[in-house]
């Protein structure tokens, strides 16, 4: 988790509207924070990570040291006028929230708007000679929304109406606020729910997704204990002026559409103890970073923008991915496991391989089974065999929320399509044909035609809450993924990336690969450039760079990845 926390440091440096200069409790200088980017990427790297913005004035200007002469941007006057008397903090720790937030009078200025909106172009942009979207494109923007303004919470709809609440244990949602801040807590319908602002709120606040949370002790399904993740980084955060909030979301499973709407409670408990933020940032990882994408697409009016690492990108096609690995393996194995808990699960999976630490011994159908997962998720790629190691238990031992399904319908029969249950997310693997490389000797006609499949009500897979994604990516976002990580595959990646390109909205996605396998393995110099890049997005109008996933996925990530692996072919020499 140590990258979190270079990320958050960054950020809290950095996240700020055009021009400012006063971030509250900061003790760097402008020059210092600059030689402090400089430091940590070298100028080669910087240049390489955010394009031409690299030299002297215009990387100060990045962090809010230079004054913005252009006369079509808006001026951001401080907030904290000269007169103003900074309070003295054993009494402001006595207020409530709502006092702090009321301490500046000053309004806080506009943040500034989105970089896609139609018919608008960035003069900075045009001056760098970055190039314009053509007619075409702009044509297809058209239907892209001005900024949007929140909903009312009374008016805002929920994602997930009908979330059934069933023996779940609440963590006690308690906590100590670090020095300098306040804290609310407690829980909103069965939701615990955490807040933490500074005594001198700049009022930015910053949403923390937390991941999936696994399965229960007996491993037969979910996880009933509701618990926490603080923010990483919490003490710079707050140090630097900034709010965070989190939730447990009110059941667990694969949930990003509750995360989504139990985040948005807690904003609207913020704004209810203090005053509604003038930006909120979504953050999160794994499944946090499908809730990211998620809130991105459906309340874009909420947020400033998304930061997804390794994202379970599309909502429901990472529980497709699963469900399709079970699939291959049922074909593969000749029959279903004869327990359904996390032991009997990887007994069954001994007929394919076995996992054993830094290795994994594959069967000969062990190799038939890993050449089809490698053609399903992206094709031939840097990491792929060690990530499949890393998490080949993991995705086996999921199977026990899909088995039983499979189970109650009797034996399968070849080619059968199995009725998923309402109370999974609606998983539907009939329309994929599974390939793979001819030399793994496999009968891809055959095992088309035999293989289970799973199906759902075209409802609930089209139900934005828990199914497919619209094609609507309404808000900036970046997304970091690693090219060896099996548990939420690059594939994800690849198709969202085509789907909002075949839909217009392509622009308001980045993603950025790094070679390495893994899970969220990111180092911190990789997810700080990462946090660089949507800063300098959203501070300068036009997007950081990112990889084309549609492709050869074999030669990707080369920008951003720092360290490259020891042996990997397309490591830099020296």
């Amino acid at each position: 988790m140590a990258w979190y926390s270079w990320m958050f440091i960054f950020a809290s440096r950095m996240i700020s509207a055009p021009g400012r200069s006063d971030t509250v409790g900061t003790e760097h200088s402008c020059g210092q924070v600059v030689g402090q980017l400089r430091v940590t990427l070298s100028r080669r790297q910087f240049v390489k990570r955010t394009g031409w913005l690299a030299g002297g004035a215009v990387a100060a200007a990045l962090v809010g040291c230079t004054e913005d002469k252009r006369p079509d941007r808006q001026q951001v006057q401080p907030t904290q006028t000269a007169d103003q008397q900074v309070p003295n903090p054993q009494s402001v720790r006595r207020q409530t929230l709502q006092q702090v937030a009321t301490q500046r009078q000053r309004p806080d200025p506009e943040p500034a708007e989105p970089v896609e909106q139609a018919g608008k172009t960035n003069s900075a942009v045009q001056q760098a000679g970055v190039e314009q979207p053509d007619a075409q494109t702009q044509q297809q923007g058209r239907a892209r929304p001005q900024p949007a303004r929140p909903e009312s919470p009374a008016e805002r709809r929920l994602l997930v109406p009908d979330v059934v609440q069933d023996g779940h244990e609440l963590q006690d949602p308690a906590f100590e606020p670090i020095s300098g801040a306040r804290v609310e807590y407690g829980d909103i319908d069965g939701a615990g729910y955490r807040i933490e602002m500074p005594e001198q709120w700049n009022g930015d606040l910053v949403l923390w997704a937390h991941g999936f949370r696994g399965l229960d002790e007996e491993g037969t399904g979910f996880s009933r204990r509701l618990t926490f993740d603080d923010i990483p980084a919490r003490d710079v955060i707050i140090g630097q002026g900034y709010g965070w909030a989190t939730s447990t979301y009110r059941v667990n499973g694969y949930v990003p559409g509750v995360g989504v709407d139990d985040l948005l409670r807690v904003k609207d408990r913020v704004a209810e103890l203090a005053r509604p933020p003038r930006r909120t940032y979504i953050a999160g990882g794994s499944m946090g970073g499908a809730t990211a994408q998620l809130m991105a697409q459906e309340f874009p009016g909420e947020i400033a923008a998304a930061l997804a690492f390794c994202p379970a990108m599309g909502n429901v096609w990472v529980v497709d991915y699963i469900a399709a690995w079970h699939a291959l393996s049922h074909w593969l194995i000749g029959e279903p496991p004869s327990r359904l808990d996390v032991d009997g699960m990887l007994v069954w999976a001994e007929a394919l391989g076995t996992s054993h630490g830094s290795g994994l011994l594959l069967t000969p159908l062990g190799e038939q089974f890993a050449a089809l997962i490698k053609t399903f998720t992206g094709g031939e790629r840097w990491g792929f065999d060690d990530g499949l190691r890393q998490q080949w238990d993991i995705v086996f031992s999921l199977g026990v929320t899909i088995w039983p399904d499979v189970v109650e319908s009797g034996s399968p029969g070849p080619g059968e399509v199995i009725p998923v249950s309402r109370e999974l997310p609606p998983a539907d693997t009939r329309e994929h044909i599974y390939s793979a490389d001819p030399v793994a000797g496999i009968d891809v006609q055959r095992l088309n035609e035999e293989v289970i499949r799973f199906g759902s009500d075209p409802d609930r897979r089209h139900d934005p809450g828990v199914g497919i994604p619209t094609g609507e990516l309404r808000a900036p976002m970046l997304a970091l993924k690693t090219t060896g990580d099996l548990f939420t595959p690059i594939h994800l990646d690849r198709d969202y990336q085509r789907m909002l390109q075949e839909s217009g909205w392509e622009r308001n996605l980045v993603v950025q690969t790094v070679r390495r396998a893994g899970h969220c393995t990111f180092s911190e110099r990789e997810a700080l450039a990462g946090f660089t890049a949507i800063v300098s997005w959203l501070s300068f109008g036009f997007a950081p760079a990112g990889d084309d996933l549609q492709g050869d996925l074999s030669l990707v990530g080369t920008r951003f990845t720092d360290p490259f692996d020891e042996d990997d072919p397309l490591r830099p020499e020296g």
